[in-house]
C-alpha cells in the first residue's frame, strides 16, 4: 500500500481510498468524510465516487448532500471490503460520529483524521490503534499546547457563569456550530440552571444530537426574544464587537462573552476557556506511544515539529505527509 496527499489523504492498495477531500478532488474508488465539520465535507456530483462516513455524521451533513450522491452509512468497527483490503470507521472522539479511517492489507493504516482523547461531556475519547503506518492530524503539534482536564474547565465555567449571574450580564458562549456548541448546550445545563437560548444553526445540531441519543436538555431558539433570554450560544463567528454591543442594547443588560478554543487568544471576548475538540501535544504523543506504529506521518497544523518530537522522542519514524505531495510513499 502507499499513503500520500492529494486532494485529501489518499491509501493506495488495491483499490484507491480518499479521507476528507478538499474542495479540488483526486479520482477515487472510495471517499470517506470523517466528520461533519464544513472544511472535512465536500460532496459533489463532479465526483462520482461512492461516500462513506457514520451515521451520526450522515445526519448531521445530510442537507448538504446532493440528492443524487452515493453514500454510505457505516457501523463503528464494522468491516467491509475494499478490494483486497478491508476498511473500518473507528470513533476518533472530535464530535458527534467522528471517525479514524482504518484499512487493513500486508500492513494497517490508520488515518486518525480529527481527534482528541479526552472524554467529554458528550463523547469518548478516541479509541487508539495499534497499527503499522499512523497518519495523524497534527493540528496542536508543538508543546507549548497544553489543555487542562475537561473538569477543570467545566468547574472554571461554572464559576464564570456564577459571577456573571451577580453581576446581571447576559452570558454569550461562542462555539462552533456542530460540536462545540452541543457540548456548551449540555455544560448550561448540567453545571448551573440557566437555560440556554441558542442560534438557529445550533439549534439545528441540537435537535441531530438529541435524535441521535445525545440528550442535551433544555434550550431555545432564539426568536425575537431576547429580553427572555437567560443565556446565549452562539456561533463564534458571529460575535462580532457590533452585534454584541446591540445584544446588550436588545437585552437591556451589559453582556458577558466568552469563547472556548485551544488557541490561547481572547480576541474581543470578555473570557476563553481553553476547551478543544483536538488532541493537544501530549495526547497526540500518547497516541503514538501506544499504537506503536513502525511509521508515523504528520498531517495538518504543525506537523513538522511533531514529526521531529515523534522521532527524537518516541524513536519512531516521522514525517509530515506534505512533503510527498507529489510523491507516493511507499509503506510495506
Amino acid at each position: 500500500m502507499h499513503v500520500f496527499e492529494e486532494g485529501g489523504v489518499v491509501i493506495q492498495g488495491s483499490e484507491r481510498l480518499l479521507i476528507d477531500p478538499h474542495r479540488k478532488k483526486t479520482v477515487a474508488d472510495k471517499v470517506f468524510v470523517s466528520h461533519a465539520h464544513s472544511d472535512h465535507v465536500s460532496i459533489g456530483m463532479k465526483n462520482p465516487s461512492p461516500y462513506y462516513m457514520s451515521h451520526p455524521t450522515h445526519g448531521l451533513i445530510e442537507s448538504k448532500i446532493p440528492q443524487k450522491a452515493q453514500t454510505h452509512r457505516v457501523e463503528f468497527k464494522k468491516h467491509f471490503r475494499s478490494g483486497e483490503e478491508k476498511v473500518s470507521l473507528v470513533n476518533s472522539g472530535h464530535i458527534l460520529g467522528s471517525s479514524q479511517v482504518v484499512c487493513e492489507g500486508e500492513i494497517k493504516v490508520c488515518v486518525t483524521t480529527d481527534f482528541k482523547l479526552q472524554n467529554s461531556i458528550l463523547q469518548e475519547g478516541a479509541e487508539i490503534v495499534p497499527c503499522d503506518v499512523l497518519v495523524m492530524e497534527s493540528t496542536f503539534g508543538r508543546k507549548e499546547y497544553f489543555f487542562p482536564s475537561r473538569e477543570v474547565v467545566y468547574a472554571e465555567m461554572e464559576k464564570w457563569l456564577s459571577r456573571t449571574e451577580k453581576n446581571n450580564c447576559l452570558p454569550v458562549l461562542a462555539g462552533y456550530a456542530t460540536g462545540k456548541a452541543q457540548e456548551l448546550t449540555k455544560l448550561v445545563n448540567e453545571y448551573s440552571h440557566l437555560t440556554p437560548y441558542v442560534h438557529d444553526a445550533v439549534f439545528e445540531k441540537n435537535t441531530i444530537h438529541d435524535a441521535f441519543g445525545k440528550r442535551l436538555g433544555d434550550y431555545v431558539k432564539i426568536d425575537h426574544n431576547l429580553r427572555e433570554a437567560e443565556l446565549l450560544i452562539l456561533p463564534e463567528s458571529w460575535c462580532s464587537p457590533h452585534l454584541l454591543h446591540a445584544l446588550s442594547v436588545s437585552a437591556g443588560k451589559p453582556i458577558a462573552s466568552a469563547k472556548f478554543t485551544g488557541w490561547g487568544w481572547k480576541g474581543g471576548f470578555d473570557h476563553t476557556f481553553p476547551l478543544s475538540d483536538h488532541a493537544d501535544y501530549a495526547q497526540l504523543l500518547e497516541y503514538v506511544r501506544q499504537a506503536q506504529p513502525k511509521q508515523v506521518f504528520t498531517h495538518h497544523g504543525f506537523e513538522k515539529e511533531l514529526a521531529q518530537s515523534i522521532s527524537r522522542e518516541l524513536k519512531i519514524p516521522a514525517r509530515p505527509l506534505s512533503d510527498a505531495r507529489q510523491l507516493a510513499l511507499a509503506v510495506c
